[in-house]
């Protein structure tokens, strides 16, 4: 009886294996991965030159901007970032993400893997899943290299021959970073098609979605800015210089659809993102990046000095969360629930450059566990405080009043001031609806008490809209 060798019976059963691995995929549904496949665009410039262009603009990035700074939110957005930036096709970049000090919605990439996140924008989304969109696709800029392509169309056809194959020369790296150091950086390097954007959309939802991310995240996030478009008026700072394509939203959905739809298990929030959104809430609130462009939008310049004492007479402000009156020489800044109210010179920089209130009272917002009483949630207000001051404590503990006609707690705690000694803080918390809505009232522990009647009169203004 015949009886075939063991190498015969090996080479057999790979071929049926491998007949049954081809019929296998044969019989996948047609839309199970039938992503759209990008190329980056022309370009005269090397990955290597976008990474030295890419540094040299971050510096002056940085001299333009408030950085937040902060250890614990640059961390977070490393992380997220990077891991995300593992399902970037093409070259490994070095990315490195930043938060931005700035209210508005916005992010932008410079060439080379630097990435800014403006700190409205993580305070705008809802979930994790969301901002890990808006991070795919800024990722996808850089993958695309957006950035140096769009020099590449502006310095090409008016360079002529003769340079143009003198720059790709020897010396290629210091003739086209020269060149392009004749552009700004608000101009060609941050300037993108509606192509770009589109490409970038649709390369930010393969990598959220390969990431394990619920793709349809990114276009949720579109809906949400365009709300906020109709509401204020005016489009979001994302929308102004992320020009917006055709159909935008349409053209996510469809290429979720080609991706086979949203993954198994695919992750939507986190306890890491719901915290450090937390604790970015807990912060006195970011300037606006109208007002960034300005001098000095918190008179810093004049911290030190004492600031002149409380008007006895109150000026209304007004938005759509309060009404509230406070003293007529103080100023305020802010939008939504997020309001600093206070006089020239009462807010000083912070060793890292952070406006920090000195003298005044903040209004603010901040989201406590699900199902907490005033209680709990006041503790954890008190907590997430601590861990951006680690020298606060509780001078006095939390004790029942009224906040605009609902329970409220009163507690005072106890700093260090970022002009001179201890400051005292006057914190009032109630629990609304949507979190727990607080304000706290601060001053120099030696200044306080010309300072309490103007808090006490401003905190017995205060009026919900809602």
């Amino acid at each position: 009886m015949y009886r075939p060798s063991a190498r015969l019976l090996s080479h057999a059963c790979r071929v049926f294996l491998g007949s049954l691995c081809i019929l296998a995929l044969a019989s996948l549904p047609a839309g199970a991965d039938e992503r759209t496949k990008i190329q980056p665009q022309w370009n005269l410039f090397s990955p290597q030159d976008d990474i030295k262009l890419g540094a040299q603009y971050s510096e002056e990035a940085e001299q333009q901007l408030p950085m937040l700074k902060d250890e614990k939110v640059n961390d977070y957005l490393n992380t997220l970032g990077k891991r995300l930036a593992q399902f970037a096709p093409g070259e490994k970049y070095p990315y490195e993400f930043k938060c931005v000090n700035v209210a508005d919605v916005n992010a932008f990439a410079l060439p080379g893997g630097r990435i800014y996140v403006f700190r409205g924008l993580i305070q705008a989304a809802d979930n994790e899943a969301q901002l890990a969109g808006v991070l795919g696709h800024e990722i996808s800029h850089v993958a695309l290299r957006h950035g140096t392509s769009q020099v590449t169309k502006s310095i090409a056809p008016s360079v002529g021959v003769a340079v143009l194959s003198s720059v790709l020369g020897n010396n290629a790296l210091g003739k086209l970073v020269t060149v392009a150091g004749a552009f700004s950086l608000n101009s060609l390097l941050l300037k993108y098609s509606r192509t770009d954007e589109s490409e970038a959309d649709i390369l930010g939802v393969q990598i959220a979605h390969d990431a394990g991310y619920d793709p349809h995240a990114l276009a949720d996030f579109f809906t949400v800015l365009a709300e906020e478009e109709k509401k204020m008026g005016v489009p979001p700072e994302f929308f102004s210089n992320h020009p917006s394509p055709e159909h935008r939203v349409e053209r996510v959905n469809e290429e979720i659809q080609k991706l086979g739809g949203r993954p198994a298990n695919a992750k939507t929030d986190s306890a890491e993102f719901r915290e450090i959104r937390r604790y970015l809430f807990s912060l006195p609130p970011a300037p606006r990046r109208i007002e960034v462009a300005e001098t000095d939008p918190y008179g810093t310049a004049n911290a030190g000095a004492t600031p002149d004492a409380p008007s006895a007479k109150l000026q209304p402000f007004e938005n759509d969360a309060v009404k509230l009156e406070f003293p007529s020489n103080w100023k305020s800044n802010g939008q939504g629930s997020a309001v600093t109210l206070y006089p020239e010179g009462g807010v000083a920089r912070d060793e890292r450059g952070n406006p920090e209130l000195a003298y005044g009272a903040m209004v603010n917002r901040f989201e406590p566990r699900a199902g907490s009483t005033l209680e709990s949630a006041t503790d954890q207000l008190i907590a997430s405080l601590r861990q951006s001051n680690p020298a606060l404590e509780v001078h006095r503990r939390p004790e029942p009043m009224r906040l605009g006609g609902q329970r409220a707690l009163s507690a005072y705690l106890l700093n260090d001031s970022p002009i001179k000694g201890k400051e005292l803080i006057w914190l009032v918390a109630t629990l609304r609806p949507d979190g727990v809505f607080y304000v706290v009232s601060v001053a120099p522990q030696a200044d306080y008490d010309h300072y309490s009647k103007s808090f006490e009169a401003t905190i017995n203004s205060f009026h919900f809209r809602q």
